[in-house]
């Protein structure tokens, strides 16, 4: 597991940010994944200029993960809500998922972002900075 420093964290930030501009990914609310995702949306906040910032949470109530409890979601949602659902890494990406199929249930455009996300994940993130196997542990963490 290799340490990421906030100043290392800052420059995937930026890298992230670029990626996100480049695919003409036009937000009008960063929203984090509980709990990973706070940091990372809050940096892509100010690198992509986008003040409205939101959250939501994903557990489960079973073991098999088959029971979604969605907590902290901000309401109405709708059309006009252009959303950037951003996580630090993704591993599993069944709560990423989860939470995407919610917003665009609810009428919600969403795109999602990590810094990486791993192969054996369900979801790739729309945006990244590709596959990364071995976790990094983020100064957050």
């Amino acid at each position: 597991m290799v340490d990421i420093s906030w100043e290392v964290a800052d420059s995937l930030a930026a890298e992230l940010a670029a990626v996100v501009e480049r695919g003409n990914c036009r937000p009008n609310i960063i929203m984090a994944m509980a709990r990973g995702g706070f940091v990372p949306a809050r940096l892509l906040s100010s690198r992509l200029d986008v003040r409205r910032m939101a959250s939501i949470g994903i557990t489960y109530a079973d073991a098999g993960r088959t029971e979604l409890i969605i907590y902290s979601v901000p309401q109405p949602l709708g059309d006009e809500h252009r959303i950037l659902l951003v996580e630090d890494v993704v591993e599993t990406g069944r709560s990423l998922r989860d939470a995407h199929t919610y917003l665009t249930t609810n009428g919600a455009k969403v795109w999602t972002a990590a810094f990486y996300y791993q192969s054996r994940s369900v979801i790739s993130p729309d945006f990244s900075l590709g596959i990364r196997d071995d976790l990094p542990k983020f100064p957050w963490e």
